[in-house]
């Protein structure tokens, strides 16, 4: 039979299962059992420990509140109070039995009749009853003590059970100690049993693959076709070993044949991959030089350097994917550096952010483009006083980008054109500001509007203010996605 073997193992693991199973959850249910009787026991101990607490922290408040008059002993004592009333509700539950009923009805009484006093010394002190509120106080001490001394009895009490408990547990422990070891007896007999039977018929067989199997390791594949007399699951295997040796001489072969061709094509490829270069080489590039220029005490080079690379950097980044309005504002920082080291005190840039309006996400390469508008056709011409301004400001739920310089602003024609894109009404291309006139990015202003528009899905995105002869105020709204 094919599935003689699974069948044997098979219901070796089910009855070997079955009565790991078993015992595991006698166990189980035992030490449950254990636990849930010893947290019963702890939980007696910690609330008992816990109302000797609050009667003592109780009657030290009041005796603070009347040593020093400060209301903040009240506020505590109220809060004590509270504690220990939930405690006392607790009692019935946690520690009522027939042996002890009585015990703790006395013992919520005497709580109560301490509280009861603490609530008539600070009722008398206020009152300025000084005979009053010294009687009071002394009851509520002497409560406390009372309560103290029960305490005392009842843990003794419960110490007294936890004995007897704790005899059960061991006695108990002892009977699972003595099972483990019948449990681990008759399962290593049965286990070794149950081996031997199986392995004769199993261990011949896999013997034999084994060492054809070695022989293939060390690389000789020209050995015999291993024989297998039995008709189980082995002789399928046995069958198909043969069938893959074959296979693999077959493989073997025809891999030699492809090798050489396989080498020219990599030749081809590392030939082809040393006549490229790509911006990681520009980059590296470009750090090299910067390094070279701080190391020959050429700071402001280096810096320049650094400024370009990290410019250029993310504009030949993936325009599809968003970024933030910090790393934006970051590069447009950059970008005023390098205008800043090319046109000295010709061009100013004021910059205005809040930084806690930073983190909202916003397509990638939206403001250097209106930087660079607002230079090119704004101030580049001016031999002095040019200015371009950077405001960043939150009102509500949306974020105000504004981007302003005093240059030669727009005509209406021009102007109009440009608010009709951003409201939607035209898809006209072919605006002048578009047209590059050597700026880094390329990108005009109709392709951030776009981008925006699609971005927030949402057509007010912008807003531009343009006086000719006077200036410009590009406007981004930005709201914040939740």
């Amino acid at each position: 039979m094919i599935f003689r073997i699974r069948t044997k193992l098979l219901l070796y693991f089910i009855v070997l299962a079955v009565l790991l199973n078993a015992v595991a959850f006698l166990f189980y249910t035992g030490s449950e059992k254990i636990v849930s009787e010893y947290d019963n026991s702890f939980d007696k101990f910690l609330l008992l420990n816990d109302i000797s607490q609050q009667v003592n922290s109780l009657n030290e408040k009041v005796q603070s509140f009347i040593i020093e008059e400060d209301p903040a002993f009240l506020t505590q004592y109220a809060d004590v109070k509270k504690r220990l009333l939930h405690f006392q509700d607790q009692l019935p539950s946690e520690l009522h039995t027939e042996k002890n009923s009585i015990a703790i009805s006395n013992y919520k009484n005497m709580i109560d009749s301490f509280i009861e006093e603490s609530e008539l010394t600070i009722e008398a002190f206020h009152q300025k009853e000084i005979n009053q509120y010294s009687f009071h106080l002394n009851e509520a001490t002497k409560f406390a003590g009372f309560i103290h001394e029960t305490t005392l009895t009842l843990l003794n009490n419960e110490l007294t059970d936890y004995q007897i408990f704790y005899k059960e547990i061991e006695k108990r422990r002892n009977y699972y100690k003595l099972m483990g070891y019948s449990l681990f007896s008759s399962t290593f007999l049965l286990s070794t049993l149950l081996a031997l039977w199986l392995s004769g018929g199993i261990t011949r067989p896999i013997r034999r693959l084994s060492v054809a199997a070695t022989e293939i390791a060390r690389g000789n594949l020209m050995g015999e076709e291993i024989k297998v007399t039995t008709k189980d699951e082995l002789k399928l295997l046995t069958v198909t070993f043969n069938q893959m040796r074959f296979n693999i001489r077959e493989l073997v072969s025809e891999i030699k044949q492809k090798s050489e061709l396989d080498q020219l094509l990599k030749e081809l490829e590392l030939k082809s991959l040393q006549n490229q270069i790509n911006p990681h080489f520009l980059f590296n590039t470009l750090n090299t030089v910067s390094k070279m220029a701080y190391f020959e005490s050429a700071e402001n080079t280096s810096r320049l350097i650094e400024a370009i690379s990290a410019l250029l950097r993310y504009n030949l980044g993936d325009l599809n994917k968003s970024s933030t309005l910090y790393d934006e504002v970051k590069i447009v920082k950059e970008y005023f550096f390098i205008q800043q080291t090319r046109f000295g005190d010709r061009i100013e840039f004021e910059t205005d952010i809040d930084q806690e309006c930073l983190n909202v996400e916003i397509p990638c390469l939206i403001l250097q483009p209106i930087i660079e508008n607002a230079f090119i056709h704004g101030v580049e011409s001016y031999e002095e006083g040019g200015t371009i301004g950077l405001k960043v400001y939150r009102k509500a739920e949306t974020i105000y980008v504004e981007v302003t310089d005093n240059g030669l602003g727009m005509d209406r024609a021009t102007l109009q054109r440009i608010r009709n894109i951003a409201s939607g009404i035209t898809s006209e291309v072919t605006l002048h500001i578009e047209k590059s006139h050597g700026h880094s990015t390329g990108i005009g202003i109709k392709n951030v509007i776009k981008r925006l528009q699609l971005f927030y899905k949402r057509t007010d995105v912008i807003e531009i203010e343009s006086t000719h002869q006077e200036g410009t105020t590009f406007r981004l709204l930005l709201p914040i996605m939740k």
